[in-house]
């Protein structure tokens, strides 16, 4: 007797699409489409920019322009670029002001010492070690010297000996020491209005420095004596020596 043969076929079960789930779908294409095309539309595009501190027009100097999308704005990117282009400026800090609107906080630096340029010139320096610009002879600023004249041009950096020299005159200033010039150097040398040279340590916790500066002059003017130098070099041990 023959053998029968037999095919075995699978039958494959096809899935209905419900019409709650192709809706469902369908709905968050269509809000993600609209919130594609609000996000691209004029609502949310840069209209304006307000500054504070500073000219209205400031803001142009980091690149940015109107109409670009708000929330495509790398604000970090236009600080850096705007403190790049305007050297005068200490901080620059853009922030979203939604749907529209950037505002742009900035603050100037200031000059703490001065040092003179190539045509004898003052030019303010501040306590990074930047030139600013011209100031006034009488400004009562400290004069950094042994400072090449060439090299004192509006805007750029000094030598980190330099700045150093103009954070120690900075530091000296907001301590109430009235400080005539300052001279960089691996051990700055300071002078005050009495023509007392103080010999600054060339490591040192300034403010602990300062301290025993001003203790010293203190016990100085309490006997009526003026230094002729003071040498701070080795801390805690000093060597003033009076004037004759």
């Amino acid at each position: 007797m023959a053998q029968r043969r037999f095919r075995i076929v699978r039958r494959v079960r096809r899935r209905r699409v419900r019409p709650g789930r192709l809706l469902g779908f369908l709905a968050v294409v269509a809000v993600l489409v609209g919130v594609f095309e609000l996000m691209q539309g004029p609502f949310l595009r840069l209209h304006a920019v307000s500054v504070h501190g500073g000219p209205q027009t400031l803001w142009r100097e980091s690149g940015l322009r109107l109409g670009v999308p708000l929330w495509a704005v790398n604000t970090g990117a236009a600080d850096r670029a705007l403190l790049a282009r305007a050297r005068f400026l200490a901080s620059a800090t853009f922030s979203r002001e939604w749907p529209d609107k950037l505002s742009l906080a900035v603050t100037y630096r200031t000059a703490v010492a001065a040092a003179a340029g190539a045509n004898g010139r003052l030019f303010g320096i501040d306590a990074t070690g930047r030139v600013l610009g011209p100031v006034a002879a009488l400004s009562g600023l400290p004069i950094l010297q042994g400072i090449d004249a060439s090299l004192v041009r509006p805007y750029d950096d000094l030598s980190q000996t330099a700045a150093r020299a103009a954070d120690l005159a900075a530091g000296l200033r907001a301590a109430g020491l009235k400080v005539s010039e300052v001279v960089p150097g691996t051990s700055a040398q300071v002078y005050l209005p009495s023509g007392t040279e103080v010999l600054w340590p060339s490591t040192s916790n300034t403010r602990q420095t300062l301290e025993e500066l001003q203790a010293i002059l203190g016990a100085l003017k309490r006997r009526g004596a003026v230094a002729a130098s003071i040498d701070l070099r080795v801390p805690k041990r000093p060597l003033v020596v009076l004037r004759k």
